[in-house]
């Protein structure tokens, strides 16, 4: 306000007066807020946004239990950048503790995409099903592989809905529960750290070489009767690289790490305390910071090539028309 009006002086209302017009507004809202929101995502697919999708669901008391919406450039990126995904739901963004879902790639300059955004008020089984059964129906097909965490709910209803993807579970979290599962002690050998790291980390090797080093690693220091280790390797094909270095696009995300990052990139935006309203225009402000960077991020990568394109041209002339001038330059 202090801009709009040019002044603080010409603005004629304090900080809280305006925490107090906030409130009044939130009071007003109050039970209607879901109405408004999906009202005014009804408004959008019917009027103004093309190939723009929401849906939601309720439960017997009419409460919102899940919902979702995506544009048409959501669905271009995901058709261009969603071979590999990766989705996070510990995230709450608002006052009544639903969770916020992004789903997440990595764009052709190495940046967090959205591929689509959900709401949901619980983290069952069904409501994931629920959640990726609407992933399914909107965009028309699967990620080849999805990175998540070891939520069992979470691995259940992917292996239910996502049957032509390949479930990667986040290496960073397995790995870090290793010095509580064999002693901090062993974690603070260089030696056993070496070791593992060159096995777990590479996907260079084949399986049937991780599976090699794997059981020597765990002879020689004494890890055959650990329960967890034992557990770790069952699961070996759901996060080891060496069982995904055949996966096209798989090297690009290992970790749920890209889902961490972008909750924190929406968390600047987001808090606990926002009504749905105020959460989903700040979720409309966070996506166009977004959207410009990657615009931006175009534009450079397009300026540069000419640059380079042009430079090489130079140099070429320079060779066939005057080589002695080149070869000075040259050196």
């Amino acid at each position: 306000m202090r801009k709009r009006y040019g002044g603080f002086e010409n603005v004629g209302a304090t900080v809280d007066d305006c925490k107090n017009f906030r409130t009044r507004i939130n009071r007003y809202i109050g039970e209607y807020g879901t109405d408004m929101v999906i009202n005014r995502l009804t408004e959008k697919k019917k009027q103004y946004l093309v190939d723009f999708s929401f849906e939601y669901s309720i439960d017997e008391d009419k409460r919102l239990t899940g919902l979702f919406w995506d544009d048409g450039l959501c669905k271009r990126n995901f058709m261009e950048f969603g071979d590999v995904i990766s989705f996070d739901a510990t995230f709450k963004t608002n006052k009544y503790k639903m969770v916020f879902v992004p789903f997440t790639g990595i764009d052709n300059h190495c940046r967090n995409v959205t591929h689509r955004a959900r709401l949901l008020a619980s983290e069952g089984i069904d409501s994931y099903k629920w959640l990726l059964n609407s992933f399914v129906k909107s965009f028309r097909r699967q990620p080849k592989v999805v990175v998540t965490d070891q939520d069992p709910a979470m691995k259940q209803a992917i292996k239910e809905v996502f049957t032509t993807s390949r479930h990667r579970l986040c290496m960073w979290l397995i790995m870090k529960k290793v010095a509580d599962k064999v002693g901090h002690e062993l974690c603070n050998n260089d030696e056993f750290k070496r070791r593992m790291c060159d096995i777990v980390w590479i996907d260079s090797i084949e399986p049937e070489e991780f599976e090699r080093q794997w059981k020597l690693v765990m002879i020689e220091y004494g890890l055959t009767q650990n329960k967890w280790i034992d557990d770790m390797f069952a699961m070996r094909y759901m996060w080891i690289p060496a069982f995904y270095r055949h996966e096209p696009m798989s090297g690009l995300m290992r970790t749920a790490s890209r889902s961490e990052s972008e909750n924190h990139f929406f968390c600047q935006v987001a808090n606990s305390q926002l009504t749905l309203v105020e959460f989903m225009n700040h979720f409309d402000g966070a996506m166009d910071v977004q959207r410009f960077n990657h615009r931006k991020n175009g534009h450079i990568s397009r300026l540069l090539s000419l640059m380079i394109g042009a430079n090489l041209l130079w140099k070429k002339m320079l060779l066939r028309y005057t080589p002695g001038l080149y070869s000075l330059i040259s050196k």
